[in-house]
C-alpha cells in the first residue's frame, strides 16, 4: 500500500495560517440537535423504545476521561482547559437537550421528525469530577500509582449505566481538531441518544486548543494522548462489567485510537488476535474522516492493529476539503481520502485480509453535504443512520442499506439508500428486541400456598 505521498509545493507557517483562515470562513456556530438520521425518523425505526426507563429524560448522562488540565474554579464550559495534564481525570457531565418547555415525549417526536435539519439546543449543564486517576502523573522511569478510589467511583457510577440496559456495550468517542468540550459533549450526547441510551457513552478528551490557527499544536496533543488512551481502554476492560467497548474516532482523534491498537498489538504480538479481542471486549472501531497519515495507517495494519476489533469501518470522501487543506499542510494524503491513491486490489486486501470495510459517503455528501464536508458523521442524515448501525449492530454493510461499487471495491450510498436505510433499522430493531425478549429472565411462578391456606 502506498504512502501516498505528494509533492510539497509551499512551506512555511503561511501555508497553516492560510489554511486556519479557510477552515475559520467555514465554522459553524452552536449547538443544536443533529439532523434526523434517515433510518430513524418517523417511516424508520424508533430507537427510542428501547432507552432505559431511568433515562427517559431530557438531559444525557457522559462518562469523560480526559487528558487535559481541569480548573475546578472555573465555569463548566472551560473547567476542562485546553492546556495538557500529565494526568488523566476521570469525570462525568450532563447535557441538555432543548429547554424547560420540552419534555421527553416531545423530544421522541422531534428527534423522529422526517427530513427535519435545525433542532433543540444542546448545552452543558453539569460535570462531577471524580480527579486523577492516579496518585502521581506518569514520570520517566516509573509507572504512575493508580487512584483507586476515583477509578472505583467511575467504574461503579459506568456499571450502574451498563446495567439499567441490555446491550453491555460502552461506546468511546475521540473528538477532532479545534473543538471544545461543550461541543465534543453535545456530538456524544446526540449520538448516545439515538444509540438508546443503552449503555455507556464516554468521552476521550484530549487537550485540542479550540483554534484554527493551531493545528500543529492540537496534532501534538493528540499524539501525546495515545499512551493515557491505549491504558484507560486496558482498565475499561478489566475494572468495569462492559461486555464491548466501540470506538468512535474522528478526524484527528483516529490516529489516537489506530495507534493505540497497534501499541496493544505489538504488546500481545504472541497471542492471536482473537485472543486480545475476548481479553479487552473489543467491540467495532468505526473511523469517520480520519485525519492520519496514509503510510502510518500501513503501518498499523501490517501490525495487526486493525484485527483486534470485531471489525473496522473507514469512512472515506473525495469531498472532504478540510483532509485537502491537512495533506497540503503535511504533504502526504490523509486517510480520510485516499480514494486517489488505493487501488481495488489494495481496498480487496483490507477488507479481505485486514478487516477493514471502506464506505465512500460521496454519494451522500453530494445530495446533503456540507461545504467542507469533514463532519458527515453527525451532520448528514444518510451517513449518521449507516454509523449508528455500525455501531450498534453487526450487519454487514450490504445489510446495513450500503450498495457495493464493483468497480472500486468498496461501499457507497445509493439513491435508493434512504428506503433501504429505514428497512434494515427496523430490521435490527426487530432483531434486537426478539433478543431483549430471549435474555430476560422468566416469570417466576408464584409460591406454593401454605398448608392450610385459604381455609
Amino acid at each position: 500500500m502506498s504512502d501516498g505521498r505528494r509533492p510539497i509545493v509551499a512551506a512555511g507557517a503561511w501555508r497553516t495560517a492560510g489554511a486556519a483562515a479557510v477552515l475559520a470562513l467555514t465554522a459553524g456556530c452552536g449547538n443544536t440537535l443533529m439532523p434526523t438520521p434517515v433510518g430513524f425518523d418517523r417511516d424508520g425505526a424508533d430507537p427510542f423504545a428501547a432507552t432505559p426507563e431511568a433515562d427517559r429524560r431530557t438531559t444525557v448522562r457522559l462518562f469523560v476521561a480526559t487528558t487535559r488540565e481541569v480548573d475546578p474554579k472555573a465555569p463548566l464550559a472551560t473547567r476542562f482547559s485546553t492546556r495538557r495534564s500529565d494526568q488523566m481525570h476521570l469525570a462525568t457531565l450532563d447535557v441538555r437537550i432543548g429547554g424547560d418547555d420540552l419534555d421527553w415525549d416531545r423530544l421522541v417526536d422531534v428527534s423522529r421528525r422526517v427530513g427535519r435539519q435545525d433542532g433543540p439546543e444542546l448545552r452543558l449543564t453539569a460535570i462531577d469530577d471524580f480527579g486523577p486517576a492516579t496518585t502521581e502523573p506518569l514520570r520517566i522511569g516509573s509507572e504512575p500509582i493508580p487512584d483507586g478510589d476515583v477509578t472505583r467511583r467511575f467504574g461503579t457510577a459506568l456499571d450502574e449505566a451498563i446495567a439499567r440496559g441490555t446491550s453491555g456495550d460502552a461506546y468511546v468517542f475521540l473528538h477532532g481538531f479545534n473543538t471544545d468540550v461543550p461541543g465534543n459533549a453535545a456530538v456524544g450526547a446526540e449520538l448516545f441518544h439515538y444509540l438508546s441510551r443503552d449503555g455507556a457513552f464516554i468521552l476521550f478528551e484530549w487537550p485540542s486548543r479550540d483554534s484554527v490557527f493551531d493545528y500543529d499544536a492540537d496534532k501534538y496533543a493528540a499524539a501525546a494522548s495515545t499512551r493515557h488512551f491505549r491504558r484507560f481502554l486496558e482498565e475499561l476492560s478489566t475494572g468495569t462489567s462492559v461486555r464491548r467497548i466501540h470506538i468512535l474516532a474522528h478526524s484527528a482523534g483516529a490516529p489516537v485510537a489506530v495507534q493505540a491498537l497497534q501499541q496493544l498489538s505489538l504488546m500481545n504480538w504472541e497471542s492471536e488476535p482473537a485472543q486480545v479481542r475476548r481479553k479487552l471486549r473489543l467491540g467495532r472501531l468505526v473511523l469517520v474522516a480520519p485525519d492520519m497519515d496514509l503510510g502510518d495507517f500501513r503501518d498499523a495494519v501490517a501490525d495487526r492493529a486493525t484485527e483486534l476489533p470485531e471489525r473496522v469501518t473507514l469512512y472515506v470522501s473525495s469531498r472532504d476539503r478540510a483532509l485537502d487543506i491537512s495533506a497540503w499542510i503535511a504533504g502526504f494524503t490523509r486517510l480520510g481520502r485516499p480514494l486517489d491513491v488505493l487501488t481495488p486490489k489494495q481496498i480487496a486486501f483490507l477488507e479481505d485480509d485486514a478487516n477493514v470495510d471502506l464506505v465512500d459517503v460521496g454519494d451522500a455528501e453530494r445530495t446533503l453535504g456540507s461545504w467542507l464536508g469533514h463532519s458527515y458523521f453527525h451532520e448528514d442524515p444518510w451517513v449518521s443512520t449507516d454509523v449508528l448501525l455500525t455501531l450498534s449492530t453487526e450487519r454487514h454493510p450490504l445489510d446495513r442499506g450500503l450498495q457495493r461499487d464493483p468497480t472500486r471495491n468498496l461501499y457507497v450510498f445509493g439513491p435508493a439508500y434512504p428506503a433501504r436505510a429505514r428497512d434494515s433499522a427496523r430490521a435490527a430493531e426487530a432483531d434486537r428486541a426478539s433478543a431483549a425478549s430471549k435474555a430476560a429472565p422468566a416469570t417466576p411462578a408464584a409460591p406454593a400456598p401454605a398448608p392450610g391456606a385459604g381455609r
